[in-house]
């Protein structure tokens, strides 16, 4: 019988993930773990590959990157001691985003195009580094102290801005700040989103990110720049 990364690579990339996700907190049972985890890894390697072809696109349509420098981060050298740390102090996270973590790092595309239609919410594909999860678990973890676990409730890591807080309306003042997040622990292959758009899981948020082009708010509006087909030409299915 063949494995799920043996089917994954030969394209039943949707079928094997929700393979995995229904297998629940089995999937940390062998000989499901270490198949699952390889899915995971082969999943972001190819998301990895994505992104720096979209940032690479991006930059030779005028693009311009609010912060070039994080337009595509590789995982910092001690990112698999942050990994520990962070399913230490809180427990496992999803093998998706454990992977990656491991594999991609962290993505910015904020930024603007002169030529794109500025009322456009275009959401640019933002993922947090695992700085940032490790960072909020601390002022998680301070505010139980003073307030109880019970009135902070479960343990969010970030993952993004929302949608307003990736444009200029996040100065408006009446604007709390909203996050894309994953409540953690969560034992499973993949864990939904909270607060994203799509309500879908971690896989399928990064599979629309790509669908658009790094900008999955151009599913909800019709100012679509003309470059959209040109960005997602042969992006790698995951």
């Amino acid at each position: 019988m063949a494995t799920w990364l043996e089917r994954y690579r030969k394209g039943q990339h949707e079928q094997v993930w929700n393979e995995m996700m229904a297998a629940g907190e089995r999937i940390r049972n062998e000989p499901l773990f270490s198949d699952a985890l390889a899915v995971a890894r082969e999943t972001m390697r190819r998301a990895r590959d994505n992104v720096e072809v979209l940032r690479a696109r991006l930059e030779r349509i005028g693009y311009r990157f609010a912060y070039p420098d994080e337009a595509v981060r590789p995982p910092r050298p001690d990112v698999h001691r942050c990994i520990e740390e962070l399913e230490r102090r809180v427990g496992p996270m999803p093998l998706a985003l454990r992977a990656w973590y491991e594999i991609v790092g962290s993505v910015n595309f904020i930024g603007y195009h002169p030529q794109w239609a500025e009322s456009s919410y275009t959401d640019p594909m933002v993922v947090d580094p695992i700085d940032m999860a490790l960072e909020e678990y601390s002022i998680w973890r301070e505010a139980c102290r003073e307030f109880g676990r019970e009135a902070m409730g479960p343990y969010h890591a970030p993952l993004a801005p929302d949608y307003y807080h990736k444009t200029d309306i996040a100065s408006a003042p009446h604007r709390s700040v909203v996050v894309y997040r994953i409540i953690l622990p969560n034992p499973a292959a993949d864990a939904p989103v909270r607060d994203e758009p799509h309500h879908t899981t971690f896989v399928d948020y990064l599979r629309t990110c790509f669908r658009w082009g790094g900008f999955p708010g151009f599913e909800y509006t019709d100012e679509r720049p003309a470059d959209l087909a040109h960005l997602v030409k042969g992006l790698k299915a995951i």
